[in-house]
């Protein structure tokens, strides 16, 4: 019986070379597999949010559950309330925005302009998510609107003109999506790579939980924010490391000795010379 694809490999030309891509970096194929699988997740959450405002277990949900979470918690614990609130604020967008800003100027400070770029395309997180929210408000806003709650006119921001997607789902998804990517990158052992995945999910997670803490948002919402953003984060990818692997490719340099065809093997989990 054979053996599903490693979904990690990819064409190798160069073991030691500056470009080395590590081994928890998806292969351009499982990148795009992923954007083929969020992207009609998305146009059918997108139809489902114009049809369907709110589905009947999210309004209980939101009517009857989560009303009585915080207060109690206010109550109880109020230090668990300000917790919370502060991870709610690492989704918000300045401080994604400052983020992205503060590592593309670490990774140009590095020698990295290829990862700085990566990092600046992760920006396009806001404007998708103007217009999926321009798109699927319910009543219809038009441009002005949309632009003074881009600029939190009068203290109405783009959530209370519409609320699909969640924002600070879609902003987390894409920044600490490509943060975890650019660590992965980096990182000299699969363990590492697949650490900082681990690390970004959990942020990803918590940051959108707290969206249906505060009652700011419905779960349709927050799996549209997910979906969006990891539609995103996926093409960048996938662009990225093509580009990558067709640069070193057209270098000449591969595995296996000079003229012979490059093969493709999954990248080392313990590069020569490194150790978890």
């Amino acid at each position: 019986m054979r053996r599903l694809p490693d979904p990690t490999s990819r064409l190798l030309v160069d073991a030691n070379g500056r470009d080395r891509l590590g081994g928890a970096v998806p292969s351009p194929a499982a990148a795009f597999l992923l954007t083929l699988i969020t992207l009609p997740s998305l146009f059918w959450l997108v139809t489902l949010k114009r049809t369907t405002q709110y589905t009947v277990p999210e309004e209980w949900l939101m009517q009857e559950v989560v009303p009585n979470i915080r207060p109690w918690v206010m109550e109880n614990l109020p230090p668990l309330d300000l917790v919370i609130v502060g991870i709610s604020g690492l989704g918000s967008g300045w401080f994604v925005a400052i983020g992205f800003a503060l590592l593309g100027l670490l990774a140009l400070a590095k020698g990295r302009p290829d990862l700085a770029l990566v990092l600046a395309a992760g920006t396009l997180a806001f404007p998708v998510e103007w217009a999926l929210k321009y798109f699927t408000a319910i009543p219809p806003i038009d441009g002005a609107e949309l632009g003074r709650a881009m600029l939190d006119v009068g203290g109405v921001g783009l959530d209370d003109i519409a609320d699909f997607p969640a924002g600070h789902a879609l902003r987390a998804a894409v920044f600490y999506g490509l943060a975890a990517f650019c660590v992965a990158r980096l990182a000299p052992s699969r363990r590492q790579g697949i650490g900082a995945y681990a690390v970004a999910l959990v942020l990803i997670g918590a940051i959108s939980l707290t969206r249906l803490y505060l009652a700011a948002h419905y779960p349709m919402d927050l799996l549209g924010g997910w979906t969006a953003g990891a539609a995103l984060v996926s093409v960048i990818v996938a662009v990225h490391v093509l580009g990558v692997d067709e640069r070193l490719r057209a270098g000449g340099s591969h595995f296996g000795g000079p003229g012979e065809a490059p093969r493709r093997v999954a990248v080392e989990i313990h590069p020569p010379g490194t150790h978890d």
